[in-house]
């Protein structure tokens, strides 16, 4: 069950000119939380501004009780959120959504990751599961340029296999996440898709499952206010007609399970 919980700030290090990673000492939450699901974090212990900001969990330690938030200062509350030094406390909702569904242990097979910009952020969380069940795992990352690819030597150091691509080809292969993706198939055997980012690489991984008869899961990201499905704010088209909301009915979805 969610519950709202007081943690504290252990660190918050700028990884780039935008992108911070945010270490709380929050003992409950790290015992909860699954790979996927996310918080709503109150950035200020006033109601300005108004709305928590929802962020990912990038990373769990039960044994330390830490929880890692990685996120890009985007908009005014996560401004304020960089701004913030150890022994803050924070207010933090969660563990809230539905998470990735994790291979049955003694499972066959491998497991892609394949992560846009910032939507690396839950990955790194579900890469130590997939690992801990010796289950082959690899990154493919993409970005718009080398300073967006941040958080690779945390992948590398559990054993996960990192291949990058930017669009500016300042890093790694030139292009983009699917047409990397694409050419990764071509001589690796298709296991499980793990994916998060911006809709457009969603819808088109979408496509390309469908053509290549992929299992995906889609960790989809969506403005929203309350993060428990009462405000309707973050509403997904779902096939057939209807909606899904991302905040309760995800944020992770198969990948034949909503309309992009």
């Amino acid at each position: 069950m969610p519950a709202t919980h007081k943690t504290t700030v252990i660190s918050n290090e700028q990884l780039s000119p935008n992108s911070w990673r945010l270490l709380l000492a929050a003992q409950a939450l790290a015992e909860q939380a699954q790979p996927g699901q996310f918080v709503q974090v109150r950035v200020t212990a006033t109601y300005d501004p108004l709305l928590r900001t929802p962020l990912s969990m990038h990373d769990c330690d039960p044994a330390q009780g830490t929880l890692t938030l990685l996120y890009q200062t985007v908009g005014t509350s996560t401004r304020m959120l960089s701004r913030l030094q150890a022994g803050t406390e924070l207010d933090v909702l969660g563990p809230l959504g539905h998470g990735f569904v994790l291979p049955e242990h003694g499972e066959r097979g491998s497991a892609i990751l394949l992560a846009g910009g910032i939507g690396v952020a839950p990955l790194l969380f579900l890469a130590r599961e997939l690992v801990k069940k010796h289950i082959d795992t690899s990154l493919l990352f993409g970005a718009r340029s080398a300073a967006d690819l941040v958080g690779i030597a945390d992948f590398e150091q559990i054993g996960v296999t990192v291949t990058c691509c930017t669009n500016d080809g300042s890093q790694g292969i030139s292009g983009n996440v699917i047409d990397l993706l694409d050419n990764y198939l071509q001589s690796h055997v298709a296991g499980r898709v793990f994916a998060c980012g911006p809709i457009p690489m969603l819808k088109a991984l979408q496509g390309l499952a469908k053509q290549r008869d992929l299992a995906a899961q889609l960790s989809l990201e969506a403005y929203m206010a309350c993060g428990l499905g009462a405000c309707l704010g973050c509403a997904v088209a779902v096939p057939g007609g209807g909606f899904a909301h991302v905040c309760t009915d995800g944020p992770v979805f198969k990948e034949s399970e909503v309309e992009l």
